[in-house]
């Protein structure tokens, strides 16, 4: 008998119909008649599937005989097709874990990059690619940070120099409180992207002199001052990105 005919007699002898049969392989009717008529071959892992199901050998179910197992101890074809189909499964939950694991990778680097982009500080602060900088800004007015001001709750924004090149720039939103009475006071602020651990005031001639000098020149280049050099700057992007690298240096002549 062909394997057509004997999975034909398998089903009938276990008193299945062929949508019993479909349901128990999860294939569907139409399959099991392309086998009964010849039409088409069930998968490695569906010949597995029924042998265990009609507890029958796959030598005898694919050639209506068993296969001794030779001298040499070879493995005979049920043991072959076993070891495969379990070595396909195995590779498929290697592939959809790793499969899994890069996306999310994927989906976190790209939760990273929005979180610094966008100034998104609760983001910034568990990204291991940032390193902690020290940055210096001028000490906005009293109004501004006044933590009685209902519509900012004492949060005000600006630009922080993080380096003595000055090309380096980060536009940060903290608060510090009022000025306690330092003169010509700045703020000092220990920050990992847009994320401030820590914002100190402190006195002018606390601060590297080309801190002072770059923020002046900044000033002076944002609000068109002294002969502060524009045209080789984009103002724009002052007024909608996060972080900066621009050199802003020119000397300012009030």
């Amino acid at each position: 008998m062909s394997f057509k005919d004997d999975i034909k007699t398998l089903r009938r002898q276990s008193n299945l119909t062929q949508e019993a049969l479909a349901q128990k392989l999860h294939v569907t009717r139409q399959t099991v008649s392309t086998w009964e008529t010849g039409k088409n071959m069930p998968s490695l892992e569906t010949l597995h599937a029924l042998s265990q199901l009609f507890n029958i050998s796959l030598e005898k179910l694919l050639f209506n005989e068993e296969i001794a197992m030779k001298k040499d101890k070879e493995p005979s074809l049920a043991t072959q097709i076993d070891h495969d189909v379990k070595l396909k499964s195995r590779y498929r939950r290697w592939t959809f874990g790793l499969g899994g694991l890069i996306v999310l990778a994927l989906v976190s680097i790209g939760i990273l990059c929005l979180g610094y982009y966008k100034g998104i500080g609760t983001i910034d602060r568990f990204d291991p690619f940032l390193s902690y900088k020290v940055g210096y800004t001028k000490l906005p007015s009293e109004k501004e940070i006044s933590p009685n001001n209902k519509a900012t709750n004492g949060y005000w924004t600006a630009w922080f120099t993080d380096n003595t090149m000055g090309n380096e720039w980060t536009k940060l939103t903290l608060t510090t409180g009022l000025n306690p009475g330092v003169k010509d006071p700045y703020v000092m602020a220990y920050h990992k992207g847009s994320y401030v651990k820590v914002a100190r005031i402190v006195p002018r001639t606390y601060i590297n002199q080309t801190y002072v000098s770059n923020l002046a020149a900044l000033d002076a280049l944002l609000n068109h001052k002294g002969n502060t050099a524009t045209n080789t700057h984009d103002l724009k992007k002052y007024k909608t990105q996060i972080h900066i690298s621009d050199t802003v240096q020119q000397l300012v002549t009030e």
